[in-house]
This record gives structure tokens, C-alpha cells and sequence, in this order.
């Protein structure tokens, strides 16, 4: 004689009322290859802000801003500093040559910062990081080549000032031109009788 299945109900005996099935377990479901869990559709968002219910909830990537005004400042400051790049080769390479083939003597300056109080006496290029050049009086055409100088007294001859920043005090007198290649030129009120020649990024006082 067949047992009737745990599955099936009981039958009823006549007159009385038939058992209820038996509770079903719930299904197990196994969570590889499941979706997320959280809700991630509109219905959970409010006033446009998501309720990030899940801490791998991930946020909206963030959107790039157009060049506008700052892609404009960018680029001119690539331009420039490019442009500062090339100079500052140019000079480098070009401009101790170029002296030498005039006739001017190199003077090689290896201290960091220097002072030069006496005028030469034969036309010098001088080649250092920070020149401070304050003869009261210069008869020799003279070139500085430098990271930094700042200049002053009466120049009879030509000048050639080659750096990044150039800082022309108002003592500074040239009676001949004036030749200057800066990423940053400071005249102070010069006195020029002569032609300003060179190339300057920035200017100011």
C-alpha cells in the first residue's frame, strides 16, 4: 500500500476537516550570477539624489569641463612656455658663440650668486646663475648671460642681457643699444640713446 507523499495533504476521514499542506521551504537561490541587490532604478531617487543603500553603489562618472576660459589660459601658457623654451635653447647656444666670434672674453662664473663691482677692460661676456652687475662706469661693450641679474650704472658700449629674469634698476644708463632676451624684463627707468633690440616675454616695472 502506497504512503501517501509529505508533499500531499492528509485525506480527511468523513466528518472531518482536512489538514492544511505543510509549509514550504523557501527556495535557496544561489548569489553568483545575481544581479546587484539594491535598487538602482528611479523609484529610489529623490529630488535627483540616489539613496546609495550599497557601499559598491557607484557614483556617476564626472564629466570632463569644456576648455572655455581655462582651456584658453592653458593654452597660452603651453604657447609661452614653449616659446620660453626654444629662447632660452637659442641663447644658450647661439649666444656664448655668437660673443666669442666678436672678440669678447668668457668669464665663467661658478658661485651661485656674484657681485661684479669692477668694470673689464676688454669687452666680456659673463656667464653665471645670479649677476648682480654695478660698475658706476662701463667703456667696453659687455654681455651677461644668467638665470637672474639685475643691472645698473653708465654703459658707454653695446649690452647684451640674456636671461629669464632681467631687472634694469633707474641708475642704469646706455648710451649705445640695448639688447635683451628675458622671460621676464624689469625696467626700472632706463636711460636708452640707443636701440632696444632682443626679445621679451613679460615686461613690467
Amino acid at each position: 500500500m502506497n504512503e501517501p507523499s509529505s508533499s500531499e495533504p492528509t485525506p480527511a476521514l468523513p466528518g472531518q476537516i482536512p489538514a492544511p499542506p505543510p509549509i514550504r521551504p523557501p527556495d535557496i537561490i544561489s548569489p553568483r550570477g545575481v544581479g546587484p541587490t539594491y535598487q538602482v532604478g528611479n523609484s529610489s531617487e529623490t529630488n535627483g539624489i540616489r539613496d546609495r543603500s550599497h557601499p559598491t553603489d557607484a557614483y556617476p562618472p564626472l564629466k570632463k569641463k569644456k576648455g572655455g576660459c581655462c582651456g584658453c589660459v592653458g593654452s597660452a601658457t603651453l604657447a609661452l612656455t614653449s616659446l620660453f623654451i626654444v629662447l632660452v635653447g637659442a641663447v644658450a647656444y647661439f649666444g656664448p658663440g655668437r660673443f666669442v666670434a666678436k672678440g669678447y672674453t668668457v668669464v665663467r662664473l661658478e658661485t651661485a650668486e656674484t657681485m661684479i663691482s669692477v668694470p673689464p677692460d676688454v669687452a666680456t661676456l659673463y656667464i653665471g646663475q645670479m649677476i648682480t652687475y654695478k660698475p658706476p662706469v662701463t667703456t667696453v661693450p659687455v654681455a651677461i648671460l644668467a638665470q637672474e641679474m639685475i643691472v645698473s650704472g653708465d654703459f658707454h658700449d653695446e649690452v647684451s642681457l640674456n636671461g629669464i629674469k632681467v631687472t634694469a634698476l633707474s641708475t642704469a644708463r646706455f648710451a649705445k643699444n640695448l639688447e635683451v632676451y628675458a622671460a621676464e624684463f624689469f625696467d626700472k627707468g632706463i636711460t636708452l640713446k640707443g636701440e632696444l633690440d632682443g626679445l621679451v616675454m613679460r615686461s613690467g616695472h
